[in-house]
């Protein structure tokens, strides 16, 4: 685009003084396209653009915008309609980038912290992980010393106060002391309410956080710049470690944080210390408060009355415990690796955490205790457990029960089996036996010796029973291999290796009828 001053310019050395295209074109410094264009332009006025459809609202809207600065171009459109607007929502949206792009970007003032002085906490969402039948989220719960940059991270698969306080536990012991402040984000765990300068925080985390003398503070809502370091120790953790890996359990992929920790994030050189946050870590551990001499329990504590089955419940899942405190009110709890039950200050049972739902947990002692009080129990509680070894005994029994088969009879025979050889090898045995359509606990316990005996463990298998009377009463009588050399012999072999003299023959008369017999059947 020219300007009117080139453009009158242009037509004056044209049309007034006679120059070439070209000569004007390399005297003004521009295209010859631009001269021509310029000269065949009529010197009627140029046209005046239409005002925009918006103009009488625009000084609206950038009030809106300077008070209300997160108001979206929906709810804007929604206030112009009451004001008499009509038009679309496509003129509205490309004003309102226009006044947002033309602000002043805001600047920011890095605050630097003493060793010692704070940390700053804060939860990161990593998609799901798989436990059995259930799928339950995967958090990443991160702790920034904020001086030295040195790093905690470990993963669990919730975000309830209790797992929330035990990683702080650990993130203490791996620092190898406490920070004066620890910097959080406005977590329900953390944080209640918090209405302008007035915060109210979680008693239960208060508490926490007086047996560990540090004082916990809220960044502003909405405002995640006041935590930046964490901000970016989570970012940096989903691009550096977890992206583009792929983790089968919750052990596993704890145990690569933490190699990845200690080898990677802590050993590497901080682009903003320009030093390795675990050298500055042993410069800022003197600095931070001593751990106390007894950590402080973190376990979830769940009340609960033992139910007519002798069980609690647990998200979702069901403990046992012995029979007689049915009816009883108990206290369940549970860190991440087990459930316990106390009952008056006492343990009555005692459990490995299950992070799968709606499972049944049962102590073999609970279940026998059960099982002796109400006898009509066993068999039912003896099919539940036999079908939960494995999906293929599931199905082993439902085609028992489609025959002509005593089931309970059926279900303690293979009972038996499992204490005898190990669910495994039962499981492995039930899984033959479904392929080849033969049921019974006799041909089960036949298809373990033989996998048994194939792996060199055991005596040779017995001879398999298949319940089919003409089957079974066949008798195969061993023969003598040697036997059947005597097909490969010819009579002029006979001839050689034998003497022919009449003592040879009167002692072997079979020899005799063996060569004369083709003799005598022609005569015949």
């Amino acid at each position: 685009m020219i300007d009117d001053a080139t453009r009158a310019e242009i037509r004056r050395l044209v049309l007034g003084e006679g120059f070439a295209v070209g000569t004007v074109a390399r005297r003004l410094g521009v295209h010859h396209s631009v001269i021509s264009r310029a000269v065949r332009e009529s010197d009627r006025a140029r046209r005046v653009r239409a005002p925009s459809v918006l103009e009488p609202y625009k000084a609206y809207i950038v009030e809106r915008l300077e008070k209300y600065p997160h108001l979206t171009a929906t709810r804007l459109l929604l206030e112009l309609r009451e004001r008499g607007y009509r038009h679309g929502i496509a003129v509205v949206k490309r004003f309102i980038a226009a006044v947002r792009g033309s602000r002043s970007k805001k600047a920011y003032l890095r605050i630097e912290t003493t060793p010692g002085e704070q940390a700053q906490v804060d939860w990161g969402s990593f998609g799901f992980m798989r436990v059995g039948s259930a799928t339950r989220p995967l958090s990443c719960f991160a702790m920034v010393l904020s001086w030295s940059r040195a790093l905690y991270l470990d993963f669990s698969l919730d975000q309830k106060i209790e797992t929330f306080c035990a990683m702080h536990r650990r993130a203490f012991e791996f620092f190898g002391g406490v920070p004066q402040k620890i910097l959080y984000d406005n977590l329900k765990t953390v944080v209640l309410h918090h209405v302008g300068a007035t915060v109210q925080f979680n008693p239960t985390f208060l508490g926490f956080a007086g047996r560990y003398l540090f004082e916990p503070t809220a960044a502003p809502p909405y405002y995640p710049q006041a935590k930046g370091r964490v901000e970016g120790s989570i970012r940096y953790i989903r691009h550096s470690f977890f992206y583009g890996h792929s983790f089968a359990s919750l052990d596993e992929v704890r145990a690569a944080a933490a190699r990845w920790r200690d080898e990677i994030a802590n050993a590497r050189m901080h682009a903003a210390t320009r030093e390795r946050p675990a050298e500055r870590l042993i410069m800022e551990r003197p600095r931070m408060r001593a751990l106390p001499g007894h950590a402080p329990p973190v376990d979830l504590v769940v009340p609960a009355i033992v139910s007519k089955e002798a069980s609690v419940r647990l998200d979702t899942n069901s403990y046992s415990v012995p029979p007689s405190y049915v009816g009883r009110s108990v206290l369940v709890r549970a860190d991440e690796q087990s459930v316990r039950v106390v009952e008056g200050g006492a343990e009555i049972a005692r459990h490995a955490r299950c992070w799968d739902r709606r499972r049944v947990i049962e102590d073999p002692a609970h279940r026998e205790a059960l099982i002796a009080r109400r006898t009509g129990a066993q068999g039912p509680r003896r099919r539940d457990s036999f079908a939960s070894l494995a999906p293929e005994c599931r199905a082993y029994l439902q085609e028992v029960a489609r025959r002509r088969i005593q089931l309970d009879n059926e279900v303690g025979k293979l009972a038996r089996l499992v204490e005898r050889y190990g669910q495994s090898d039962v499981v492995e045995g039930t899984r033959r036996a479904l392929i080849n359509r033969t049921f019974g606990a006799h041909y089960v316990r036949a298809c373990i010796d033989q996998a048994r005996f194939a792996r060199g463990l055991g005596e040779p298998p017995e001879p398999v029973v298949t319940g089919h009377h003409a089957a079974d009463s066949l008798v195969v009588e061993p023969h003598d291999l040697e036997t059947y050399d005597a097909l490969f012999e010819t009579p002029e072999n006979s001839r050689a290796e034998t003497p022919a003299s009449p003592e040879a023959d009167a002692a072997e008369p079979g020899g005799v009828a063996a060569a004369d017999g083709p003799d005598e059947f022609e005569d015949g």
